[in-house]
């Protein structure tokens, strides 16, 4: 009977268990459903005492189950509306401490208030603010955070709309919370400036707690910088507005600590016109100035995780100073110049890359950035502080037509190509430097050249005349399907010839170029023979052909000329082979593997000077080799390769005006300086794979051009 007894009572837990879960009710019959199975397990563990004492401790254990297993539903139950109503005084709002859905979605573009710290939007409809904080009546609450609430509020003394930033009460038990909350309005308080947000007043005192600060109707340049790219001048209008506004609280020895997008705020029609409003842009958030090292989660309600503008020195943990700000102003500006952040990344990541890595320069991630807007930037965020500028010198460069650059005149210049589709052609200055975008692949500005596809050859002519070969492939940009193309001064292409195809005037591979006694040389890697033109591109001669012996190439990779004479580097052979201007086998350059042996040194690298000398260099001893015309061996110059870079692939040499050597293996980022003795000069990161090199004299270009197309 008991057995039967415990059956019915069980089953009749499990049907109302299972009501009360698929089918809510109404609250008076949830709460009857509730005492009902309650009774139930009453009446369930007396009579299985009652009737079998030794097993009672085991079906306890199973109601215990039910128990648990009833729990969501027991949750489910709505408290009565008082004690949501005096939780609401003590600072919970009905729904938890959790933001609905409706506040965490992130709200469109157009109007908004911003406040720092905290998430617009309008919350829940039914919630109820206060009627009034201190001398404050408030009207709607406009946003929510982490830390608590922001309402818009008029004072009652003028009628003057202000934004009020209250606290939750669940950090108020927190009197250090308290303090840090309540430093950002006394270290506002001290600021009178244009471009900084302004604290009215505070209160922590009668159970009220608020600060007071100016009601600002805008956008943050977060969500700007999200939305479009800003123009140059807009960039350097707001850049400017920022370094006066971190020098007026510098000078109030007060240090930010946290400059970032989302705490720069651009007011409703700020840049209309393209022309910054005065007090157009505001400085916000100082939750965290004056040492206050507190986490982005806690203060601001915002992403926790990568620290994209936090100096190396802040960082490593070290003291920081204004320098710091300083830093962060300057990728600040490199954000809203480029578009993007300087370093990405996890947490981690970008913590090393502050440390110890450079970004990419602004001037190669958007063509048109002028070299003194670059370097400024640049001269911010190096690692050492004692390196950068202070604001004094930042606004000066600022204010001096840092938008208009500097002619490139130079006459000598070094020429690279670049893996990169945009900027693929670009000339750099004697020590390395950037100068000047020539030809990019795909979309192009209205005056950029577009290449048809990667080079795979440079060459500087005698008089002036930069030719660029493609490989593999048909041009598919401006014109006919010429694989060489000459370039005048200004990166016109004034000349193409040399069509894809087997034909006997056609290319194949161009891997090489040389200009010698006004005739055009076009190594083709794939046919084994270097082919022969006339300045206007008209087909002469061609010589050599696959095999081992004189006058043939296995792998036929570079060329060069100079003083009549022409090379070409046989990788396949290990030898350089020098031929006349007509083609004529002279003799070959190479190095033994060791004495008396037949064995020839890989060679992975060539180049001559204007005097006739013969670079080469020599992958086993790891040197670049001089070879004088009269046969003399001097000078080596030793080459190591960086961690990274590929270790079989052939370097790219050339010679400056002044005898330099300019190197770097073909893939590689870092090029090398040295001395014509062989000393190294110094190195430039040109942040991306370079892929050809070649050093020319541009002075008698348009000359040159005028004689090309005549």
């Amino acid at each position: 009977m008991s057995e039967l007894l415990d059956t019915v009572l069980l089953l009749g837990l499990f049907v109302a268990a299972l009501r009360l879960m698929l089918f809510p009710a109404e609250r008076l019959l949830r709460y009857l459903t509730l005492l009902v199975l309650a009774g139930l397990a009453a009446l369930l563990v007396t009579l299985n005492w009652e009737a079998n004492p030794q097993a009672a401790p085991g079906r306890v254990q199973g109601l215990l189950v039910l128990a648990a297993a009833l729990l969501p539903a027991l949750l489910g139950v709505h408290l009565p509306r008082r004690w949501v109503d005096w939780g609401g005084r003590r600072g919970v709002r009905p729904g938890g401490l959790d933001p609905s859905p409706a506040e965490l979605s992130r709200p469109g573009p157009g109007r908004r208030t911003w406040i720092p710290g905290l998430r617009v939007g309008h919350g829940e409809e039914n919630e109820q603010p206060p009627a009034h904080l201190g001398e404050y009546l408030i009207e709607r609450r406009i946003g929510i955070g982490g830390m608590g609430n922001v309402y818009l509020a008029q004072r009652r003394s003028d009628g003057r709309q202000a934004a009020l930033k209250v606290p939750q009460e669940k950090f108020l038990a927190d009197e250090k919370f308290v303090k840090r909350f309540f430093r950002e309005a006394e270290i506002l308080m001290q600021f009178d400036h244009p471009n900084i947000v302004e604290v009215f007043s505070y209160r922590m005192e009668d159970g009220e707690y608020y600060i007071a600060m100016e009601y600002l109707d805008g956008i943050s340049l977060e969500q700007i910088l999200e939305e479009r790219q800003l123009t140059l001048p807009e960039a350097v209008q707001i850049f400017r507005a920022l370094a006066d506004a971190l020098r007026h609280i510098h000078l109030h020895k007060v240090i930010h600590r946290d400059l970032k997008p989302s705490n720069v705020m651009l007011l409703q029609g700020a840049l209309d016109g393209g022309q910054l409003q005065p007090g157009g842009v505001k400085l916000m958030d100082f939750g965290i100035a004056v040492g206050q090292a507190l986490s982005r989660l806690t203060m601001t309600g915002a992403r926790v995780g990568t620290p994209t503008y936090m100096a190396p020195e802040q960082a490593k943990g070290i003291r920081t100073d204004a320098r710091s700000d300083l830093y962060a102003l300057g990728l600040l500006a490199y954000e809203m110049i480029t578009g993007k952040a300087a370093f990405e990344g996890s947490y981690e990541s970008v913590v090393h890359q502050q440390v110890f890595e450079d970004p990419k320069p602004p001037n190669q991630l958007r063509r048109g950035v002028p070299s003194r807007l670059n370097d400024l930037i640049l001269h911010m965020i190096e690692k050492d502080p004692d390196k950068r500028p202070n604001l004094d010198e930042v606004i000066a460069a600022l204010d001096e037509g840092i938008l208009v650059d500097d002619a490139f005149e130079d006459a000598d210049v070094l020429a690279i190509t670049v893996e990169d589709a945009q900027g693929s052609l670009r000339l750099l200055d004697t020590t390395g430097k950037l100068r000047q975008t020539w030809g990019s692949r795909g979309a192009v500005t209205e005056h950029e050249l577009r290449l048809p596809g990667p080079p795979s050859a440079l060459h500087g002519g005698p008089h002036g005349e930069l030719l660029v070969a493609f490989q593999n492939r048909r041009p598919s940009g401006e014109g006919s399907g010429g694989l060489v193309w000459v370039l005048n001064s200004q990166g016109q292409r004034v000349q193409q010839f040399g069509e894809y195809g087997l034909g006997e005037s056609q290319l194949l591979q161009p891997c090489g170029l040389a200009v010698l006694r006004d005739q055009i040389y076009v190594l083709d890697g794939e046919a084994h023979q270097v082919k022969v033109y006339s300045l206007k591109g008209e087909f002469r001669f061609a010589f050599g052909r696959e095999g081992g012996r004189e006058g043939e190439f296995r792998r036929p990779t570079m060329l060069a000329a100079a003083a009549a004479h022409l090379y070409v580097l046989d990788t396949g052979n290990h030898r350089v082979q020098r031929f006349t201007a007509d083609g004529e086998y002279m003799s070959r350059l190479a190095f033994r593997l060791e004495r008396g042996s037949e064995n020839l040194r890989p060679l992975t690298g060539l180049t001559v000077d204007s005097a006739g000398a013969v670079y080469l260099v020599d992958s086993t001893a790891a040197k670049v080799r001089r070879v004088d015309p009269d046969g003399d061996v001097t000078a080596p110059v030793a080459l190591s390769r960086e961690v990274g870079e590929p270790g079989d692939a052939l370097w790219l040499l050339s010679i400056g005006p002044k005898g330099q050597i300019y190197a770097v293996p073909r893939g590689s980022h870092l090029l090398r300086i040295y001395s014509p003795s062989g000393d190294l000069l110094g190195t430039r990161n040109m942040y991306t794979p370079v892929t050809n090199l070649a050093a020319f004299q541009r002075r008698l270009l348009a000359e040159a051009a005028q004689r090309i197309s005549a």
